[in-house]
């Protein structure tokens, strides 16, 4: 018996002791599980770099960006840089292999080539080095992302930044009285593509994973990041972002589900047609309201006609300022060429105008082997959430590109990056699943001229990505000394900013104005001399700014008052008369140039001439009454009688038809005239 008990303990305490080493395996196993997948995500150094510019970049307001831009630029600088450094101490570089990136090297020096004929060279020098550090980006994007959980990572920041951005916006429209949402962003329209592209990832991921592959909690998830997003860009009434929905839906849908998608897309836009939705009322709102609203066409057009005179391109950044030359009327706008475009609304259009019809062929030839290697990826063996995933970023880079066709959409910084990351996982999944067929390794070992020329190539970026932000806050803090009156500081400030960047022509500009202001005040002539100077110097940098030589003129023109000799008034009047023409020149659409003129012209006895500028400022304003009403005059003192009652009455038909108008500074530039002293002289002839 009691050898039976001690068998029987023996027995339990072995059996305990297995339950115990169980229990205790199984508690390590549960911890290592638990560890592995919460507690341990090891972030590489890619996956941090493209998180922190995916987070950072929609957070930049509107207007002046030049310390956001220096912030992302000396980022992607600085991690090129390491990476070379590091790649030289490992005495080797492991590529990955693509078709693209000779494509971008050739765009990339097609656009350095475009320098050498770029009449200002500043902003073309900023683009180049924009391009230059998308394309460290897409190297970040190719040579960074190794694994499939890097590529989780770092798609999860985008849907969750889409997600933050889309609460927000709904938020704004629906709380804060934001006649559209925006969230983040200064332009709805980009905010309403961002929503489309996160839109496509999910709705991509909903349709290409098979429900019993996927839990509950992420089904939810996913719904709910399509209702907000859709809500989003609904709010924002983005009428290009719709053409971003409908192309990423339509690639999604014919490739899941074949044709019957584009009859359920049809019958959705059919319904969005008829029920009331704010998209729907701002549609209808622009078209009766807005008279810039279809003036896209036109700028279109005159794009086109630009890309006719110059095929090879004016270079990067010039559109805006070829744009003094290529105005095109606004007919039921008192100011017909108020509008002077600064982009083309169509980033393929501006392209050629840019970079030439070359430099569009060649980002074609990109997208179309970009192309290619999806339609490879979609071919390969993936699993179903990899193909999901795929084909989410594949609409969303469509939904952006299409975009672009209707707006400057490569000009959003959050939305480059955005089409950047999601082009190039295609490429990187890609390669994840063939790592030795898509990598070469390349010799790169270190020696002294190689590491001084990385470094000195790396100085010299840098200090021309710090310049314009530099020159920017000098700039800013003369502009707020000059608010308030303090005009010596405000000088000082300007000039430290022509210091800091000299090739900017606004530091000049700048400058010169300060000057006249101080001429006003103390009326010392030296002030008019230096403002003709610094004014000049902007003319130099930048020729196809009609507005410096415009005020170059009215300079001469204060200088030709002052207490000199006839002969040195008569030499001041025609360097005034020079720069007006030159201003002509550049900008032939402003009535301002054809007046001053004119009004040289007439105390020197020209009356023809000045007849001849007030008749072209007419026919290119026909509502700038001030050379109306001197044309009135002159047609007076010639006894032209009929001639000058027919514009006094054209003089009045304006005035009347615009007095119940709100009225812009410009607008009442030109419509405000004293009529008095004309109407008294025209009396006697009138009739009753």
């Amino acid at each position: 018996m009691i050898e039976h008990c001690e068998r029987e303990q023996l027995v339990n305490a072995k059996a305990g002791e297995a339950t115990s080493s169980l229990l205790e395996r199984f508690d390590k196993d549960l911890a290592a599980t638990l560890t592995r997948h919460l507690f341990s995500w090891p972030l590489s150094p890619a996956v941090l770099l493209l998180g922190s510019l995916i987070i950072f970049s929609p957070l930049i307001e509107g207007g002046t960006t030049h310390v956001p831009v220096l912030i992302m630029r000396l980022t992607l600088l600085g991690a090129f840089v390491a990476w070379t450094m590091n790649r030289m101490r490992l005495k080797e570089i492991a590529l990955i292999r693509s078709r693209l990136i000779p494509v971008l090297v050739l765009f990339l020096g097609w656009a350095g080539l475009s320098l050498w004929w770029a009449p200002y060279k500043n902003p073309s020098v900023q683009w180049v080095i924009s391009l230059l550090m998308y394309a460290v980006l897409f190297g970040v994007v190719l040579q960074g992302i190794r694994t499939n959980r890097q590529v989780g990572q770092v798609v999860m920041v985008m849907v969750g930044m889409g997600l933050c951005e889309g609460v927000l916006g709904i938020v704004q429209y629906v709380w804060f009285g934001e006649a559209r949402a925006k969230g983040t962003f200064f332009n709805p329209n980009f905010f309403a593509t961002y929503e489309v592209a996160i839109l496509s990832i999910a709705l991509a991921l909903l349709s290409g994973i098979p429900r019993s592959e996927m839990k509950r909690w992420q089904s939810v998830c996913l719904w709910s990041i399509v209702a907000i997003t859709f809500c989003a860009f609904m709010v924002a009434q983005s009428r290009g972002a719709l053409l971003a929905l409908v192309t990423a839906v339509i690639f999604i849908g014919c490739y899941r589900f074949g044709k019957i998608a584009l009859l359920i897309l049809i019958v959705s836009l059919a319904a969005g047609a008829v029920i009331p939705n704010p998209l729907k009322q701002r549609m209808v709102d622009v078209a009766t309201q807005d008279p810039y609203a279809f003036s896209r066409i036109d700028i279109w057009k005159n794009s086109m006609e630009r890309i006719a005179d110059r095929p090879l391109g004016i270079g990067l950044g010039m559109y805006k300022y070829s744009s003094f030359q290529y105005r095109f009327p606004i007919e039921s706008s008192i100011v017909r060429y108020v509008k002077r475009a600064e982009s083309a609304h169509n980033e393929y259009l501006q392209m050629a105008v840019e970079l030439g019809v070359g430099g569009l062929a060649i980002f074609l030839l990109g997208i179309g082997i970009w192309g290619r290697e999806v339609k490879v990826a979609f071919h390969s063996e993936l699993e179903p959430w990899e193909r999901g995933l795929v084909t989410g970023l594949t609409g969303a880079v469509l939904g952006i590109l299409a975009h672009s066709l209707v707006d400057s959409v490569f000009h959003e910084p959050a939305l480059v990056i955005l089409l950047i990351v999601c082009g190039g996982f295609v490429f990187a999944l890609r390669s994840i699943k063939k790592p030795d067929i898509s990598r070469q390794s390349v010799p790169f070992s270190y020696h002294p001229v190689r590491f001084t020329l990385v470094l000195l190539c790396g100085v010299v970026l840098a200090v021309l990505i710090i310049q314009p932000a530099a020159g920017w806050y000098a700039h800013e803090r003369g502009q707020a000394e000059a608010q308030v009156g303090r005009q010596d500081l405000a000088l000082d400030w300007f000039r430290l900013a022509s210091l800091i960047d000299p090739g900017t022509t606004g530091y000049h500009d700048a400058s010169a104005r300060t000057l006249v202001q101080l001429f006003h005040q103390s009326g010392d002539p030296q002030r008019l001399v230096k403002a003709v100077e610094e004014e000049g110097q902007a003319i130099e940098l930048n020729p196809l700014d009609g507005r410096f030589p415009y005020r170059l003129g009215t300079i001469y023109g204060l200088l030709a008052e002052q207490h000199f000799s006839k002969d040195q008034r008569d030499l001041l009047l025609n360097q005034a008369a020079q720069a007006y023409g030159q201003a002509v020149h550049a900008d032939p659409y402003s009535p301002l140039s054809y007046m001053a003129l004119a009004n040289i012209r007439l105390p020197q006895g020209r009356v023809e001439e000045a007849k001849l500028w007030l008749q072209r400022a007419v026919g290119t304003e026909p509502n700038y009454l001030p050379a109306r009403v001197v044309l009135a005059e002159l047609s007076l003192k010639a006894g032209e009688h009929e001639a000058a009652q027919s514009e006094f009455a054209a003089i009045v038909a304006v005035q009347r038809k615009y007095e119940r108008e709100v009225l812009s500074d410009i607008e009442r530039q030109f419509i405000t005239v004293d009529l008095s002293p004309l109407g008294r002289a025209l009396t006697p002839e009138s009739k009753p």
